[in-house]
């Protein structure tokens, strides 16, 4: 008896070991979810019981070519997750006047030449290293060099306008003188094949705090902002504008609150501007304010774009920042 026992235990272990080995080769399970797949120029969304996309590209009779690559919007394929199929394309790699063509699906310039074997250490795309990749195209690349630089820089005081109704409009009262404040900042200067092309940030430090000037301002408390709504404002801040990608920074695109980096949410010095605190900036539109930067400090607050062409638009100015009631 207890030996017909032992061997019904020892089948059914046998069947879910199967089962388990079933799974892990064919990349399916029971539970499904709906995924969208973008490739070749065609997009549906399927309902799959794959687990990973080699499985759901199988499931799908789609195939990848050597070079080929899939990306998944999620670490995981799960519900909602987009996989998006990249061909591989043909493109030139010239360094030092010596020319190869390789088939590349990266996304990025500085992907393919990394791709082509040099490394991001000690080589890099001439242009933007983020620039998209097209087929064709010819990369070039330079022996990169960093050399480490020390700078002290200036943090402009920021100014606070504060509403008040006692004031005739266009008057104004000082409550507090603003001070400049200063950091030391320390970046490596990049160089090309032995010419200048930028410089990476490395670290900075306040050395001392700004104090900004604070002033009351005989003006109406209210602003029209570009809905063609009338929002009430407690104060409003003149700034330095700079715009970021949300891919900058870390590359992880997470704010300093946890959330997702994107067009409305900018990057500011909580001891200026709280963490949390919805602002209006004209030309730019309602913003939120979740994140920070080791050089967005004093009357600095950086604004975060759709793109690089937006970016590279916008550029660097002086704007307007009115906290919102």
């Amino acid at each position: 008896m207890r030996k017909r026992i032992s061997q019904r235990i020892t089948r059914m272990y046998v069947t879910l070991i199967a089962l388990l080995v079933l799974v892990s080769l064919t990349g399916f399970v029971d539970r499904g979810r709906a995924v969208t797949i973008e490739a070749d120029g065609r997009t549906h969304t399927v309902y799959t019981h794959a687990i990973n996309a080699e499985a759901l590209l199988r499931e799908n009779n789609i195939s990848l070519g050597h070079h080929d690559e899939v990306e998944l919007s999620t670490d995981t394929l799960k519900e909602g997750t987009t996989a998006t199929v990249r061909r591989a394309v043909p493109v030139t790699i010239e360094y030092k006047n010596q020319k190869k063509t390789i088939r590349t699906a990266k996304k990025t310039v500085q992907e393919a030449v990394e791709q082509a074997g040099y490394d991001s250490e000690n080589y890099r795309a001439y242009g933007d290293v983020s620039a998209p990749v097209k087929e064709n195209m010819t990369i070039r690349v330079g022996v990169l060099s960093r050399k480490e630089i020390t700078e002290d820089e200036v943090v402009p005081y920021a100014i606070e306008s504060i509403p008040d109704e006692t004031l005739g409009q266009g008057e104004e009262q000082v409550l507090q003188q603003g001070v400049n404040g200063r950091k030391t900042v320390k970046n490596y200067l990049v160089s090309l094949d032995g010419q200048v092309v930028g410089k990476e940030h490395i670290s900075t430090t306040l050395v001392a705090e700004m104090q900004p000037l604070i002033r009351h301002v005989g003006t109406k408390e209210t602003v029209e902002i570009n809905t063609g709504t009338i929002s009430k404002y407690k104060a409003v801040y003149t700034m330095v504008a700079t715009a970021y990608l949300p891919t900058d920074g870390n590359g992880e695109g997470i704010t300093k609150m946890g959330t997702r980096a994107r067009y409305g949410e900018i990057a500011v010095d909580p001891n200026v501007i709280p963490l949390g605190t919805t602002v209006y900036i004209p030309g730019y539109g309602i913003a939120r304010a979740e994140d920070t930067g080791s050089d967005i400090l004093g009357n600095r607050v950086d604004l975060c774009m759709l793109d690089y062409n937006q970016c590279m638009q916008f550029g660097r100015r002086t704007v307007l920042v009115y906290i919102l009631e």
